[in-house]
């Protein structure tokens, strides 16, 4: 188990990008799942998630400790606005792309007491937003990327680490650009938002996120690519 271990934490570390994490207690994806089957959730989103949550595990696209909070925050709000939180979510997971920042945001909504349609409308917006910037990039997305990941459980503790990828750098511009608008600005600010998102990934360029997957987008990145993502977020015709 240690030669694994240790084989596993090098392999990443030659990357040079690895994202690690040390969780204490450990959570598991099974944890996750045996505790949502036992939930009060309502039966219908619980069911969902049920049948969803499996693969969303398997390609690194929900965080299981980040689902554990997410769920137990759940857990007492109306049936109505988990209704919604898991249709938009099951939606974005049905095109591949993550939503552990999605989760993360609605824990901090509801631990905050912040109204449930002001939570659902953020989060919708984000959805759109990410759904939006997965399409638009597709066509300069690397033909190669090398993936790893690695998830070890040593009694309560757990390792985790794994390399970034093309939908962490879609994750990054998408938020920035919601960040804006979320933030009051102006949805026809195109430059704004381009100048904000090209901020954000120079910031994390060789530090979160290879260059190999910022570069192709730092090549390309234009007001108008952004007016293309905000139109197709919000269904706006373009100029």
């Amino acid at each position: 188990m240690r030669r694994i271990f240790v084989l596993a934490v090098v392999l990443l570390a030659l990357s040079g990008y690895a994202q690690v994490q040390f969780t204490l207690p450990a959570v598991s994806p099974e944890d996750v799942l045996q505790w949502l089957r036992q939930s009060a959730l309502p039966a219908a989103e619980k069911a969902v998630w049920l049948r969803i949550l499996p693969q969303a595990f398997d390609e690194g696209l929900v965080d299981p400790k980040i689902a554990q909070a997410f769920f137990q925050r759940l857990v007492g709000t109306p049936p109505t606005f988990v209704g919604e939180i898991t249709a938009i979510m099951e939606g974005l997971l049905a095109q591949g792309l993550p939503v552990t920042h999605l989760m993360n945001k609605v824990s901090q909504g509801i631990t905050m007491g912040r109204p449930w349609a002001v939570i659902t409308n953020e989060i919708r917006l984000r959805a759109s937003v990410l759904a939006a910037t997965h399409v638009s990039l597709s066509p300069y997305r690397p033909k190669a990327e090398a993936r790893a990941s690695v998830s070890v459980r040593v009694g309560s503790f757990a390792f985790q680490a794994r390399t970034p990828t093309w939908e962490d750098v879609e994750v990054e511009i998408a938020e920035a650009i919601s960040d804006f608008i979320a933030g009051g600005g102006d949805i026809n600010d195109w430059s704004g938002m381009e100048a904000l998102v090209r901020i954000r990934l120079l910031k994390l360029r060789g530090q979160r996120l290879p260059p190999n997957l910022v570069d192709p987008v730092l090549q390309v990145l234009t007001p108008q690519l952004i007016e293309g993502i905000v139109s197709q977020a919000f269904q706006i015709e373009r100029r």
